[in-house]
């Protein structure tokens, strides 16, 4: 195993919970402004460190994996109405490991030439157009298979067993959208990282800009904040 697959595998990781993290301390705990400015539904909260009138408590880390050591965490801060799923811990803690994992296993199979379709070209011969191109192909194909997967999820009988947990939470905060049942993560990362297998080749500049965009947007999107972004996508919050 390469070195670099190690540190692929720990940087998904940790981009993953610096974003968070930032999201989390920025707007549920700092709370600058109104609530109402930047909630998406501001009238429900799951913060588990408010007090009953909805004010901040002090900072607490909502990393899951924190539950899995202090399994009285939340339970101690949070009313009956704002508990995480029992299940949350486990499954957030698991899904963070396994999509780390695919990133890890993706960067070997490139590095090894293990059916990837990455290719790389020096800084001399990068053309600009190319790479916008397998970005585009890179994010067509995946948003495809993820719209019938998607779809598939929401059948009755998978919906009950699978997919149900994912919309536990009806106004979702940050790190919620790491609560999916493991088997339905297993098939996200699959079509997530699938680009790197499956467009031909595929420039890896264009492959990591398609990581970077799903994984900030995944983040975004099940986040709970009103996100506005300018024409030049820089992000800010009225206050």
């Amino acid at each position: 195993m390469h070195a670099l697959s190690a540190l692929v595998c720990v940087l998904q990781c940790c981009g993953y919970v610096a974003i968070s993290t930032f999201v989390e301390y920025r707007w549920f705990h700092r709370r600058t402004g109104s609530v109402g400015a930047w909630k998406t539904q501001p009238g429900k909260m799951h913060f588990a460190g408010e007090d009953a009138r909805g004010r901040s408590k002090g900072y607490r880390w909502g990393l899951p994996a924190l539950d899995l050591i202090y399994p009285n965490y939340r339970r101690s801060l949070a009313s009956s109405n704002q508990k995480r799923h029992e299940s949350h811990a486990w499954f957030a803690t698991c899904n963070l490991v396994t999509s780390s994992l695919f990133a890890g296993a993706t960067c070997e199979a490139y590095l090894s030439n293990w059916n990837s379709t990455l290719v790389n070209d020096d800084a001399e011969n990068m053309d600009v157009f190319k790479i916008a191109i397998g970005l585009a192909l890179a994010v067509t194909w995946q948003s495809v298979l993820e719209y019938y997967w998607h779809r598939a999820m929401h059948l009755p009988a998978v919906y009950a067993k699978l997919h149900k947990f994912h919309h536990h939470y009806k106004a979702p905060q940050p790190w919620d959208d790491l609560f999916i049942h493991p088997l339905e993560s297993a098939g996200y990362c699959l079509i997530l990282y699938s680009p790197a297998f499956c467009v031909p080749n595929l420039p890896v500049a264009s492959f990591l800009s398609y990581m970077s965009i799903m994984g900030v947007c995944g983040i975004l999107d099940h986040c709970g904040v009103r996100i506005q972004v300018s024409l030049f996508y820089v992000l800010y919050m009225r206050n």
